[in-house]
């Protein structure tokens, strides 16, 4: 027992040095490391108490600079950081709240946050009820005519701290009527706005969207009637009429209630010739109005008060045509000569009648490429060559013999 005391010291040190050792073994292992953490800590808000409000937004994150074992930066995440603003025992007026930042792994050590601390400005929360006053933007079509306008609800409630709420001056919420010829029911945001006619943000409003409904009806003497037009003749041989289009396909008119109500859901327009046609026609065409009626036009727009602008697609009308052509080479030997069997190919085209009996000699072409080969027999794949405007069907047979010598 003496022998143990009397050696206690020295075994006491032995222990130290050996828990010092370790120490370093491991560091060498695992070495901390001080860096900022690339992630930012998103920031929890314990609210105020009742009847109190935030003013100003507060931070939403907050930056770490860490020192840790290499072993806790490779497991690190948002999720073992918490940071916390508590305001449930503040007054009134401003306040400076620490940031309370903690890390759930005891290896990790926060060195330094930004922000450390937020300026809060707590102020009694007030609810106003405010009515809705509605905008109604634009103006419907010329005979239109837009009646007042309804809202649901017509009154909603603001809440917000009193500094903002000593600005409330009115409630609007708006809707467009532009080209509108039948009722419109939207639903619409309510924007609040200051007496210089400025939004004012940071407030609740509840409802946050009323229901506008404008109903909207035509004048008396006004009639919406669609527009067609009157095509006579007939396109050249080989042509067909493939489309009509009217622009604007629907138009306004106005006159006697008498003579407008005895008017069917269209109008025509005066005859339109297409005789011999072979391509495209675009042209300003009069409407067949009866006597005291007038086309409305929109202000700004000249389509309508001189007729309107009829398109007539005229097309070809499309057949087949096979054509027997010799093959003709390419790229061989000069050195050599070629035969092929069969000598000629049977070419189906399919396009337009007047393109495919314009067809002259040369126009197609059937050809083996004989680039490289040396004498012998090869089965060649022909290529045709024909004009851009009629497709290749196919070509009678596919490969052809081809023998080199």
């Amino acid at each position: 027992m003496q022998a143990l005391l009397k050696n206690l010291g020295t075994i006491l040190l032995s222990l130290i040095l050996a828990i010092l050792v370790w120490i370093a073994a491991v560091r060498e292992q695992n070495p901390p490391r001080e860096s900022d953490y690339s992630q930012t800590i998103p920031i929890e808000i314990n609210p105020p108490g009742p009847g109190l409000i935030l003013a100003d937004t507060l931070p939403e994150t907050v930056r770490l600079r860490l020192r840790a074992p290499e072993s806790s930066w490779v497991e690190l995440s948002p999720s073992k950081f918490r940071a916390d603003v508590d305001l449930s025992e503040l007054t009134a007026g401003f306040s400076d709240v620490p940031i309370d930042v903690v890390v759930s792994d005891p290896a990790v050590e926060i060195v330094r946050q930004v922000p450390q601390a937020v300026t809060v400005n707590l102020q009694v929360e007030q609810t106003i009820t405010v009515p809705v006053k509605i905008e109604v933007l634009d103006d419907p079509p010329l005979g239109y005519i837009a009646r007042p306008p309804q809202l649901v609800p017509e009154v909603i409630s603001v809440t917000g701290p009193a500094s903002r709420m000593g600005q409330v001056d009115e409630a609007v919420s708006q809707i467009s009527i532009q080209n509108a010829k039948e009722t419109i029911a939207r639903t619409a945001p309510v924007l609040i706005r200051d007496r210089n006619d400025q939004l004012i943000a940071g407030l609740s409003v509840e409802p946050s969207q009323v229901q506008i409904t404008v109903p909207i009806e035509q004048r008396f003497g006004y009639k919406d009637v669609a527009v067609s037009a009157v095509v006579v003749g007939q396109a050249a041989p080989g042509y067909w009429v493939s489309n009509i289009a009217v622009a604007p396909p629907r138009v306004t008119i106005v006159g006697n209630p008498t003579v407008i109500g005895s008017i069917p859901g269209f109008i025509e327009t005066i005859p339109f010739n297409v005789d011999q046609a072979t391509a495209d026609i675009v042209q300003t065409v009069p409407l067949d109005l009866p006597n005291g009626v007038t086309v409305v036009v929109p202000e700004g727009n000249g389509t309508g008060a001189g007729g309107v602008q009829v398109t007539v697609e005229v097309s070809a009308i499309e057949s087949g045509q096979t054509i027997q052509l010799p093959i003709t080479q390419q790229g061989i030997d000069p050195a050599y000569s070629w035969s092929a069997s069969p000598a000629r190919a049977d070419v189906i085209l399919s396009g337009p009648i007047p393109r495919l009996q314009a067809l002259r000699t040369g126009d197609v072409q059937v050809i083996v490429d004989l680039f490289g080969l040396v004498p012998g027999t090869y089965n060649v794949q022909p290529v045709v060559f024909s004009p851009d405007d009629l497709r290749l069907e196919a070509i009678l047979p596919d490969t052809i013999e081809v023998t080199i010598v």
